[in-house]
């Protein structure tokens, strides 16, 4: 009867369900596109209400997809994007759109928390707290949205959102509380002076206080979800978490020098250690955030595959179109063979890939994309692998900040979108030099999650037993050496163009802004 698990995940374009066995094996399938809300300039959000609607919709289809009886999926988990803000009135209805994870409107509230003296900022490296982060938006909302904010009775993240939506109960997961939150389970909780000093003492009253840990049952699934979609009330719903980190366990990088390589939109590096480590450049280390006893290393690029989805949505001719339809292939299949065709560094271009600011090294909101080197003799296959290696010249800078630090990665797993493109794949094992093992099951996100569920119903003992039976290996990229080397000058250039332009682009987006 434990055979089957649900999972789901709650990304930025759409919300996925997957029916799953003990096996690791993905039976079925759904999916229903989420629609993002452009309103003014780094700001996005998206509607619970939508929410709602697509997360039993996708339930169903992944149902239907699997041909399993509703009735026999045992356990469910669910992960989200992390930190997207949602308020609740005190009825428990939402009151406003949730404010998403890559919104960076609260760069003032960033500034102000980051000029702070408080132990807090070695979890950011020492350095600028992005405004992506929790107590940003939190603040922004106060400063700016007050009425919403005093009429807010709770304010939650969305991994805890698809908790409350499951079950009814509000929770606390202590993954993105930790990793964007300063939670730190061995001090306390939340760092009460460092909320105090930031004037947003009192959202820690509108936070749950019932914390969980990744794959600890959170609730029973509710009547009306089970009304919905056909699953068994009752069931057990595990807690996960934020979606690239739950990744981690979708890919079994459960060891240390074994790093996750979580892409989609945006794009992470996740590694875990037993020691506790702090450096300019990176995030964490993070207490507990994933496996108790264990600290997580962190890194990411705020937008990767968001900059490639902006492209081929609105700068492709209708010559490719007709090609992919001609050939009954994506857009996407037709301009990675394109882009084979171009030589490594395209020709000259160099992209910075901040379409949405830096996360890390640099943690600066108002870094903004760039392509340089344009000239008449370039085609849109030389934009788009410009593009692809601009998103692995990020990474190869971030692990080159590692590298520095003595963190050791002797592999990279790969899970996400990117990982449908071989091309992509192997510019980014070219660009940083290292092995990129990809798994069978590339929707690691949602293995993650349905690995949760199989340990809250008992079926596996533990998270890294359950890893060990489910995760398999497809195939390992080595990288080739000729292309690293010409590669080593492009990520020199590629860290001068943000270094010359940093300046200009803060100047320029105050002057949009005004």
């Amino acid at each position: 009867m434990d055979k089957y698990v649900l999972a789901v995940d709650c990304g930025t374009e759409s919300i996925r369900a997957a029916v799953v066995d003990e096996h690791g094996t993905i039976l079925g399938t759904g999916n229903c596109e989420n629609k993002n809300i452009f309103s003014n300039s780094g700001w996005v959000e998206q509607s619970p209400v939508q929410w709602k609607k697509s997360f039993i919709t996708a339930i169903r289809k992944a149902i239907s997809d699997s041909k399993v009886d509703g009735k026999k999926i045992s356990a469910v988990s669910g992960d989200a994007t992390s930190p997207t803000l949602i308020a609740l009135d005190k009825n428990g209805k939402e009151i406003m759109n949730a404010i998403m994870w890559m919104d960076i409107r609260a760069k003032k509230e960033a500034e102000k928390l980051s000029s702070i003296e408080n132990e807090v900022l070695k979890y950011v490296g020492y350095g600028n707290i992005s405004p992506e982060w929790f107590p940003c938006k939190a603040l922004w909302l106060k400063n700016n949205m007050n009425d919403v904010y005093k009429k807010a009775k709770y304010i939650l993240d969305q991994p805890d959102w698809v908790n409350y939506f499951l079950t009814g109960n509000l929770t606390l997961n202590i993954n993105s509380s930790t990793a964007r939150g300063f939670y730190n389970i061995y001090k306390g909780g939340f760092p009460e002076d460092y909320y105090r000093q930031a004037g947003i003492e009192d959202v820690l009253e509108k936070y749950s206080q019932s914390v969980y840990r990744p794959g600890e049952i959170v609730g029973e699934l509710s009547k009306r979800i089970s009304d919905e979609t056909g699953l068994r009330e009752g069931i057990p719903v595990a807690c996960a978490g934020a979606d690239g980190y739950i990744g981690v366990f979708g890919v079994n990088a459960l060891e240390e020098g074994r790093f996750a390589l979580i892409t989609g939109s945006s794009q992470l590096i996740i590694g875990l250690s037993k020691k506790e480590i702090h450096f300019k450049g990176m995030n964490g280390s993070f207490p507990d955030a994933l496996l108790k006893g264990y600290n997580v290393i962190e890194a990411g690029q705020t937008s990767t595959g968001s900059v490639i989805k902006w492209f081929c949505d609105n700068f492709i001719n209708t010559e490719i179109i007709r090609k992919a339809e001609k050939n009954k292939k994506t857009v996407y299949e037709i301009l990675d063979i394109m882009a084979d065709t171009v030589s490594p560094g395209s020709d000259g271009l160099v992209v910075l890939e901040h379409w949405q600011g830096n996360r890390t090294p640099w943690a600066n909101p108002y870094s903004r994309g760039v392509i340089r080197g344009l000239s008449l003799s370039h085609t849109p296959a030389h934009i788009f692998r410009a593009l692809l290696e601009g998103t692995a010249y990020g990474t190869a800078v971030i692990l080159d900040r590692f590298d520095k630090q003595n963190v050791k990665i002797n592999e990279l797993v790969a899970c996400g979108g990117a990982t449908e493109s071989d091309i992509w794949m192997q510019i980014c094992a070219d660009v940083t030099g290292r092995p990129i093992t990809i798994p069978e099951e590339r929707q690691a996100v949602l293995l993650g999650s349905a690995i949760l569920a199989f340990v809250s119903n008992g079926h596996y003992s533990s998270i890294n037993e359950a890893a060990e039976s489910m995760v398999k290996v497809r195939k390992i990229i080595d990288p080739i050496e000729r292309n690293h080397e010409i590669y080593d000058e492009y990520v020199k250039q590629y860290e001068e163009t943000y270094e010359k332009l940093k300046e200009l682009s803060k100047n320029l987006i105050e002057t949009t802004d005004k």
